[in-house]
């Protein structure tokens, strides 16, 4: 009886504890470095993610190893909700891309929300004689025939994923030029040493405003704010192309549901103010604030979805 009445004096205090939470900071984990797309969604939110949650959540970059260093980090930490993870796509082709992962990406973490995602653009050099994407298709697959065309990428990205899965649409093989980051890929693109890629928005729009990239299509559903004259794949005769890079929020596996659904309402809630959508904007972002089931459900989708392209593709993981 001492156990029972135990037991219930437990469980009392924990259901006190937790709609108290947060009492004190919370730490939300990066993996990439300052300054990319990952850290700089991150900062468009986090300030109003803290005042709605009532404490600082303070930004810790831990990058490398396409976000692993960072991940595992949070996959070792304490399930109470005060040490939290910002992901991106790359979350999702890990686990076809590395070997040997320290985490198990389903396993090991409690998906909170999707924050953001970023459609993927097609551009191409000026000089490219291409002014649609079908006349681009048909150039592609006319200068691959020798096997030496080639596009630049930062694999492991939305670009390098929306590039192998164009190729698998059309039918064509061109070989990846591997860059550090999307930024040095894009740069070698205007200089004409790389004659296309693939990108998040926020990477070519400013060459595309400037007349020194010609973006040809979009992979999402509709238009882009920020380039409005860009057609979507499927405007271009590609239908069902959608490939964006998206963010999301997730916690260590056994986190509560109820500090799960509070991190979930004030991140829905900063996502809806006018300041941070016009932050995200800016950058090509568009704001989702989906919940838990939502966000786990299409993490398992993009899971499944890039392993099967990137098997396709003949990608070698990494150990």
């Amino acid at each position: 009886m001492s156990t029972i009445v135990g037991l219930v004096l437990f469980l009392m205090m924990v259901g006190q504890a937790w709609p108290q939470y947060p009492t004190h900071p919370i730490r939300l984990i990066v993996p990439a470095a300052p300054g990319g797309g990952t850290d700089i969604t991150a900062r468009s939110f986090v300030p109003a993610l803290s005042d709605n949650l009532g404490q600082p959540v303070v930004i810790e970059n831990h990058g490398g190893a396409g976000g692993v260093i960072g991940t595992n980090v949070v996959a070792k930490s304490a399930p109470d909700g005060y040490t939290l993870l910002m992901v991106y796509v790359s979350h999702a082709t890990n686990p076809t891309l590395v070997t040997k992962l320290p985490y198990d990406t389903l396993r090991d973490f409690a998906p909170i929300t999707l924050i953001a995602h970023e459609p993927t653009v097609l551009v191409v050099n000026p000089a490219n004689p291409a002014r649609t994407l079908q006349e681009f298709i048909a150039w592609v697959k006319e200068n691959s025939k020798d096997g030496m065309l080639s596009y630049a990428t930062d694999p492991g990205s939305a670009g390098f994923l929306a590039a192998e899965l164009f190729l698998q649409r059309i039918g064509a093989k061109v070989q990846y030029i591997p860059y550090k980051g999307s930024g040095p890929a894009a740069a070698d693109v205007v200089a004409g040493h790389v004659p296309y890629m693939w990108s998040v928005i926020s990477i070519v729009t400013p060459y595309a405003k400037g007349g020194r990239m010609k973006p040809l299509a979009i992979a999402d559903e509709k238009r882009a704010p920020g380039l409005p004259d860009v057609p979507t794949a499927a405007e271009g005769g590609l239908p069902d192309f959608a490939v964006s890079g998206w963010y999301a929020l997730v916690a260590p596996a056994k986190t509560p549901n109820a500090v799960i659904d509070r991190v979930h309402e004030a991140a829905a809630k900063a996502l809806r103010d006018p300041a941070v959508t016009q932050r995200l904007a800016a950058s090509g972002s568009q704001a989702i604030g989906a919940g838990p089931e939502e966000a786990d459900r299409h993490i398992r989708a993009e899971i499944a979805r890039w392993n099967r392209v990137l098997l396709a593709a003949g990608v070698q993981p990494t150990n």
